[in-house]
């Protein structure tokens, strides 16, 4: 008999972010470093013959848990341990699916052997895929113990499936948490289905306040461009909030300016300046500077805001998700911004979201920290 973990990846982008990342390629979050070494020391006297992983970024990093006690094994990778392939929905925010597409939106999380879209892989096709795989694992190393890294959708089909019990009836299980499947005559049997008793605080379902067995959660966004001219009033309001957040005062902002640029940079390209709306309620905006840190390979937020009663409800968070998406796809490799120094929760907000400080800026408010994130796509190691 050969003993499987099956475990999801530490908490990554899509999460943090709240989009549709299937096989999308992503990296961990802050968050997840700090669940990926709650998960070493899970294992930290567990015997473990031989480590594997899907080949995506979020889940090698992820597997580098297992190395640090083990440090003897090899992290080998297949696409066969992949999450479910969602096709032409891939890195777009759950919230818009859900008004877009609502039937195939409902399909995806209670239906899915219904659930039909553009390069969409088949659920039954999804299943066979993990079982296989874990069948091939089993031959592989018979008798032994293996760690399987793999993702969230494509772990609960194929556990519902061993079950035999509907998809919808079982929650999602928490990042990192432990599935462990028995393999022995070609046959699986599920021993136990997500185990996330080492994450204690660090659960993500915690952090985010999300209920485990649904994926459209209450606080997420959608997008929508911000039109000027047309929403001058409130692109001169989020400005002159955040400015006073930052500086204290109205000192030095000059909003004619600041909204002729914008209104510039939304005629070469819309997406430049987003709104987030939760529900039919506005909850925020950004502005991107698709020109400025270009020869640096860098991608510049002009401006991000969040509605007074909506703030802590993790739409700033989404938001530099949509600035990440927005910069990855010209092949820029960091994000960058200005904050005051003495902004004390804009500071700690950029740190929890894995900026650093990189320089310093005199600005016409005050003194200013240039704050990066890297957004290029890496494999992280436990140190």
């Amino acid at each position: 008999m050969t003993r499987i973990y099956l475990i999801r990846h530490a908490e990554a982008e899509g999460n943090l972010y709240r989009r549709a990342h299937g096989q999308f390629d992503a990296n961990i979050t802050q968050l997840g470093r700090r669940q990926v070494a709650a998960m070493a020391e899970r294992f930290r006297d567990t015997p473990i013959d031989a480590l594997w992983s899907s080949d995506l970024t979020r889940t090698q990093s992820t597997a580098s848990a297992v190395l640090k006690y083990h440090p003897s094994l090899t992290m080998h990778t297949t696409p066969a341990l992949r999450e479910v392939d969602v096709g032409v929905w891939e890195d777009t925010p759950w919230e818009e699916l859900a008004r877009t597409d609502p039937e195939q939106y409902r399909n995806f999380n209670q239906d899915p052997e219904r659930w039909s879209i553009p390069g969409g892989e088949n659920f039954n096709d999804l299943v066979e895929r993990m079982r296989r795989a874990l069948l091939e694992l089993a031959a592989a190393y018979p008798g032994k113990t293996v760690a399987a890294v793999s993702h969230a959708y494509a772990i609960r089909a194929l556990a519902s499936r061993l079950m035999g019990v509907d998809f919808a009836s079982i929650p999602f299980g928490d990042n990192t948490a432990v599935t462990t499947i028995l393999a022995e005559n070609g046959a699986l049997t599920l021993e136990q289905y997500a185990d996330a008793s080492h994450l204690g605080a660090l659960s993500t379902f915690a952090h985010q306040g999300l209920a485990a067995d649904h994926l459209g959660k209450k606080a997420d966004g959608w997008y929508e461009p911000l039109a000027l001219p047309g929403e001058q009033e409130l692109y001169t309001r989020a400005y002159s909030e955040t400015w006073t957040a930052s500086h204290g005062s109205l000192k030095g902002f000059a909003p004619a300016l600041y909204l002729r640029t914008a209104a510039q940079r939304v005629r070469q390209d819309p997406l430049c300046l987003a709104k987030i709306y939760y529900g039919d309620d506005l909850a925020g905006l950004i502005e991107l500077d698709p020109d400025r840190g270009r020869d640096d390979n860098a991608g510049w937020i002009s401006l991000i805001w969040v509605e007074q009663p909506l703030r802590g409800r993790r739409f700033g968070a989404q938001l530099i998700g949509y600035a990440v998406s927005y910069f990855r796809k010209k092949g820029r490799d960091k994000l960058r911004l200005h904050v005051s120094r003495t902004n004390g929760d804009a500071l700690a907000f950029y740190n929890a979201m894995g900026f650093v400080q990189a320089g310093t800026a005199d600005g016409v408010g005050g003194p200013l920290y240039l704050m990066e994130l890297d957004i290029a796509r890496r494999v992280w190691r436990l140190p």
